[in-house]
């Protein structure tokens, strides 16, 4: 049985929230954030992926990009362009262009800044949970320091926990509850167990 246009629209609608969930994650965590666009040319090679581990490891060994989020956009002509936000330091946009087209045939580059401020953050989020939703949706990474190694199976588990008093009788509101614990555990690098523990507490508080 072919799934209805609905459901479709519904699995497309979580796939873009969980990948907006990921970008606005690595946000929250704060440092100085960019955006980055490769291209890719006539000339490129096949693998974009490599040449995107060449040039990171070239960043890190001047020190310019610590942690990052990339996901791989393929056009309608078939060419494979990176959209990336990364953690690190000001990157000038000819050397960045000199060494993308050392490394990949393709000269063409865009960086900028992401701005302060959460409204920004949430237009950065989006941007990219577009392409990262996309039917090639598999197609995005991210380094471990761009939040935490295992944050997803944390916010899998708060999420459960939320869900849990809800189907008790809680209160939906609870969601926006969730949302700025879970950016102030970000912001302020709270562990996962205390987090967790914060989240647990309050829901028992609620209970009594």
């Amino acid at each position: 049985m072919q799934p209805s246009d609905s459901n479709n629209e519904e699995l497309a609608l979580r796939r873009r929230k969980r990948c907006y969930h990921r970008v606005i994650s690595g946000l929250e965590k704060g440092g100085d954030l960019r955006l980055i666009t490769l291209t890719s040319s006539d000339e490129a090679p096949h693998d974009i992926q490599r040449s995107f581990r060449k040039l990171t490891m070239r960043l890190r060994r001047r020190q310019l990009c610590q942690d990052y989020l990339k996901v791989i956009e393929v056009k309608d002509d078939g060419r494979e362009h990176i959209h990336m936000c990364f953690r690190g330091k000001f990157i000038e946009q000819a050397y960045l262009s000199e060494q993308w087209n050392e490394i990949h045939k393709s000269p063409i580059v865009d960086i900028r800044r992401v701005k302060k401020g959460y409204r920004n953050k949430r237009g950065v989020a989006g941007y990219l949970a577009k392409y990262m939703a996309k039917e090639l949706f598999r197609r995005y990474s991210w380094s471990w320091g761009w939040v935490y190694k295992g944050f997803v199976k944390t916010w899998t588990a708060a999420k459960s926990m939320i869900y849990g008093y809800i189907r008790l009788g809680g209160h939906s509101w609870l969601w926006g509850d969730l949302l700025q614990l879970w950016r102030l555990h970000l912001r302020k690098n709270i562990t996962p167990e205390i987090f967790l523990f914060m989240l647990q507490v309050g829901l028992m508080k609620l209970k009594q």
